[in-house]
């Protein structure tokens, strides 16, 4: 067998993710339009090599949006584990981060995870579609930037 040799690439510098946010941006528009698979692929490159703490916000999209195709795909457990992971990353980045709502973000999760859960795998399908979480932006006043 020959020796193949992996190497990670580096992470980015914080000017360089600052550069880069337009692909997270993207993300949570193709979410907010119920493009859950598209979000989950156009954000999980950056996310590889995004440091912390932003990659774990990254990472808390990324949960989120898979959630969502496993409730498409009518995979129950998978939706529960995956909510509640995103809730838990999610939660360290309140009220808010890089211009998104996390705290409006994160009661919307809650409280698809809680009606989702109320239905049991028997009858999540019967779900209201109307509750689906969606990714806020924050107003052009409160916008930040990547911590230094």
């Amino acid at each position: 067998m020959a020796d193949a040799t992996f190497k990670n690439e580096p992470l980015l510098t914080r000017e360089q993710l600052q550069a880069r946010l337009g692909e997270f941006y993207d993300a949570v528009a193709q979410f907010n339009d119920g493009y859950y698979f598209e979000s989950h692929e156009t954000l999980e490159d950056l996310w590889m090599v995004t440091p912390l703490p932003e990659r774990d916000l990254f990472q808390a999209i990324i949960q989120l949006a898979a959630a969502f195709v496993h409730y498409a795909r009518g995979e129950y457990p998978g939706i529960l584990k995956l909510l509640d992971a995103s809730a838990d990353k999610l939660r360290s980045f309140a009220p808010e981060h890089l211009e998104i709502d996390i705290a409006a973000l994160l009661a919307s999760v809650e409280r698809a995870r809680s009606e989702i859960a109320a239905l049991g795998p028997e009858h999540f399908t019967e779900w209201d579609e109307a509750h689906m979480p969606t990714i806020p932006r924050m107003s052009t006043s409160r916008k930040r930037r990547v911590a230094s």
